[in-house]
């Protein structure tokens, strides 16, 4: 299947790993030019090396630190010369937040978090998405999570800040639609990655269990009766950024093996 981004450029944040790395890897393997970005540009250019390698693709690595928002204006910039061009396909994505109670989550967590999980992202869509409305061609995807649908027990960053993530693509879709620019929340669960296993460490502490039988214990109970894979999260973000998928907008699309209990 033709997906018709060949020749796109993307903009992937927080991308050296996970699921940010999987849907570079995807893209470039579509024959989008892609930029993964991080914290630490050296991890993002040996990033970029492995999908050169693993794709055939053309890719580039920046430092792009979610913790300022002001950052953004660089990396979209860089981004922009080095691809060649304006961007027209944004991942937003960030690291996960530490596990935390309603109560006991700080003051300075909550600022530090709201740059990284809204700040930052927002900045970067308000620097690419005007231009994808000029070329009348865009796709913006955010990684989501089960809180977009609803809360996740000891995980009130989560749910604070990508459920507000959620509304403000939510609000953006309807906004840009018209002008061939698609915004959508591609939200995993379950999916096997270092979060993942770091989650059950966190969790697997709080019940008093090691982060295997945690993470044993979660496997059995999913009704695919396994975790998903990196790469099938990263073909469903492939998909939804192609010429195929122009009309789905505003959508938050499950990765979650029939995980979730409701359609939201």
């Amino acid at each position: 299947m033709d997906l018709g981004i060949k020749g796109r450029r993307a903009l992937l944040l927080a991308s050296t790993r996970g699921l940010g790395f999987a849907s570079a890897l995807a893209l470039a393997r579509e024959g989008v030019f892609v930029c993964v970005s991080g914290s630490n540009g050296e991890r993002a250019e040996e990033a970029a090396a492995k999908i050169r390698k693993e794709s055939g693709g053309a890719a580039m690595g920046l430092p792009g630190d979610l913790s300022k928002p002001a950052n953004m204006e660089t990396l979209v910039a860089d981004a922009a010369e080095g691809l060649g061009g304006g961007i027209d396909i944004l991942l937003l994505n960030h690291g996960g937040p530490q596990l935390r109670s309603a109560l006991e989550v700080t003051q300075d967590e909550l600022v530090a978090l709201s740059s990284i999980m809204m700040k930052s992202m927002i900045r970067a869509a308000q620097l690419v998405v005007p231009g994808m409305g000029d070329r009348e061609w865009g796709r913006v995807v955010l990684v989501g999570a089960p809180s977009v649908g609803e809360p996740i027990p000891h995980n009130v960053l989560s749910n604070l800040y990508r459920g507000g993530m959620a509304n403000y693509c939510k609000t953006l879709a309807a906004e840009v639609i018209g002008k061939g620019v698609t915004v959508n929340i591609v939200s995993p669960s379950a999916v096997l990655t270092e979060r993942t296993q770091s989650t059950a460490e966190q969790r697997g502490a709080l019940r008093g269990v090691s982060a295997e039988e945690e993470l044993a214990a979660r496997e059995s109970a999913l009704p695919a009766g396994r975790f998903g894979m990196p790469e099938e999260y990263g073909a469903t973000v492939a998909f939804i950024c192609s010429d195929l998928a122009g009309y789905t907008t505003g959508t938050n699309i499950r990765v979650d093996g029939g995980a979730a209990k409701g359609f939201s």
